[in-house]
Order: structure tokens, then C-alpha cells, then sequence
């Protein structure tokens, strides 16, 4: 029986070694990464990593290399040459032709294992606007996540510019500069709910994505929800519209003493607003322009100074901005 056993075990060791070795020959060796997927005409550049093999001189065979920033790199015996600028063909030749100096018709064959990483900026209302190194097939959505996403106080757009070198923006409303730039400006609603998966175009190299914020209207004072309202790709918005948006109203309001406070680039003026007739049709709604402060007092203020509406704007903008 013991006997049997130890057999049995035996075979079963054989049989797990076996299946462990099929294993370990299927898995790939440190060495063995994917390729990224270039094209034959693509140009060696800076923090490109390559494997270089050649069964004539064991000292760079199958070791990785990378190209520096100017475009060089540092192999054994050969010493110092400048590979970028040069397709990887290009590259075994040159490598070849040093090495001709000390093997007779040496072979080389250079396999290119990882892209240097190219930048791209996103700016305005996210999260964390700055410049973040590209991945491999990065999409618009996927940039924008990456930045910290979109901010509530974004506008309606994004926009998307694109150096000349890397081609036109594949997207049925991108346009060419006179700079030669491709730019699209793509609405934010239809990106980030899915309803066109046209609008979430690939990223490329240097791409600049900019997420302009939304233009404001402010209501402080005695209403119900104070803070800033988007226009929301609309070039105005009324009282009556804000003081729906902010819910009404507060019981002790005085609307009949209502200001805008409207500022220039070198003014600023308050402009009496009789809510109370508007709302009762009496005279016509009044527009409310971009950056505009709505201050509806409460009917104990004896008088409305610029001071009173700069303390409640302080309070009231400090709110949420909201999108109507």
C-alpha cells in the first residue's frame, strides 16, 4: 500500500511539473512587453525605450536603452550615437555600421517597448487644471477626468485646440485657423451624458483642452436661494427669470427697492429695480447682463449703500453656483 502511495505521488509531481513548466513557457519574460503601435516612418525621440539584440556582440544584446534628451543614446563598445530623429530602421543600420568596426556584418535588431510620454494641458473649470502626460488613446471624457473633472461653475463648452503637426480634430465641427490650429468647441451636456459618442474625440500630443467658466448672474439679499446663476449659453437673463431660479422671495424682501450693481472696467453703478411692478406687469422686465448683482434689501434697511450690497454679496455669492 505504501508503496502504491509513493507511485501514485510520483506521477501526480510529474504530472504538476509538467503543467508548472506549460505555464511558465506560456508567460512572458520581464523583457517581453508589448510593442506600442507605431508606424514604420516614426521617429525616435526623447525617453523612447528600445531592446536591441545582435548575436555578434553579447554586450547589447538584449538589454534596453533609452534615448536621452538629445536624442542620444550610450551603448557598450560603441559608445555614445544619435538615434533620435531616425526610424527604428534607420537606427539598426546606424548601430550596425558602428559595430562593422569591430565584428564582421554584424545583425541588429532594435524593437521599440516604450513611448516617451507627450503633454497635454487642461485649463479652466476643473478640478485641477495643469499639464498632464498623454496616454495611449486617451478621450476627451478621460482628460477631464484626469484633471479633477468639470467644475460646477463651468460653461456649457469645451474647447479643444490642436497643434498643426498632428492633423485636423476629427469632428464635423472643428475648424482650421489661420495659425494653422485645429479647434472645436463641444458642448458639455452632450459629452459628459453620452448621448453622441462622436463628441468624446481621441486626445492627441499637446492637445489644449479648455473648459471656459460659465457666465454668472448674482442674486443676494432677501430671497430664498442666494447665489450666482449660470446664463447657460444664454446671453441674458431676466428678473423675473432669476427670482425663479432663486425660488422667490423672502417674506421681510422690500422688492420695490431692488438694485443691480453693474461693474465696468473702469465703473460701477447701481440701478434701481421695482421688482413689485414687474411682478405685477406694471412696467418691463428688466435684463440682467453677465456678472450683474441683483440685491434684493429687506424692508427694515433705511438706506442701501454700496457697502450694504458688498457685505451681502460677500455672504450671498459664497453660495452654490447653479445651473437653470
Amino acid at each position: 500500500m505504501d508503496q502504491s502511495f509513493a507511485v501514485a505521488r510520483l506521477v501526480v509531481c510529474l504530472l504538476a511539473g509538467g503543467a508548472l513548466s506549460a505555464v511558465a513557457e506560456t508567460l512572458p519574460s520581464p523583457n517581453q512587453r508589448p510593442k506600442p503601435e507605431v508606424s514604420s516612418s516614426y521617429l525616435l525621440q526623447p525617453d523612447d525605450e528600445v531592446v536591441i539584440r545582435s548575436l555578434a556582440s553579447k554586450e547589447i544584446t538584449d538589454k534596453t536603452f533609452r534615448v536621452d534628451q538629445n536624442g542620444e543614446v550610450n551603448l557598450p563598445l560603441v559608445g555614445v550615437i544619435q538615434l533620435g530623429g531616425h526610424t527604428v530602421r534607420d537606427a539598426e543600420n546606424i548601430i550596425a555600421a558602428e559595430l562593422s568596426k569591430y565584428y564582421l556584418q554584424p545583425d541588429v535588431q532594435m524593437n521599440l517597448t516604450s513611448l516617451h510620454t507627450e503633454p497635454i494641458s487642461v485649463l479652466g473649470a476643473v478640478g485641477s487644471p495643469g499639464v498632464y502626460p498623454l496616454k495611449d488613446h486617451t478621450l476627451l471624457l478621460e482628460a477631464l477626468s484626469g484633471a479633477g473633472g468639470v467644475r460646477g461653475d463651468a460653461g456649457p463648452t469645451v474647447i479643444v485646440t490642436r497643434q498643426k503637426g498632428f492633423g485636423p480634430i476629427a469632428h464635423r465641427d472643428a475648424r482650421l485657423m489661420v495659425t494653422g490650429e485645429s479647434v472645436v468647441e463641444i458642448d458639455l451636456k452632450v459629452l459628459t451624458e453620452a448621448k453622441d459618442s462622436t463628441e468624446n474625440i481621441v486626445i492627441r500630443p499637446h492637445d489644449v483642452i479648455s473648459v471656459p467658466a460659465a457666465q454668472l448672474v448674482y442674486v443676494v439679499g432677501s430671497v430664498k436661494k442666494g447665489g450666482g446663476f449660470a446664463l447657460a449659453g444664454r446671453p441674458s437673463l431676466t428678473v423675473l427669470q432669476v427670482l425663479a431660479l432663486c425660488e422667490g422671495l423672502d417674506p421681510r424682501a422690500a422688492p420695490d427697492r431692488a438694485r443691480i450693481l453693474r461693474r465696468g472696467p473702469d465703473s460701477e453703478e447701481q440701478i434701481p429695480v421695482n421688482m413689485k411692478k414687474i411682478m405685477a406687469g406694471k412696467i418691463e422686465d428688466v435684463v440682467l447682463r453677465p456678472n450683474d448683482v441683483l440685491f434684493v434689501p429687506t424692508n427694515t434697511m433705511k438706506a442701501i449703500t454700496n457697502r450694504t450690497i458688498e457685505a451681502a454679496i460677500q455672504i450671498g455669492t459664497g453660495l452654490a453656483i447653479f445651473h437653470p
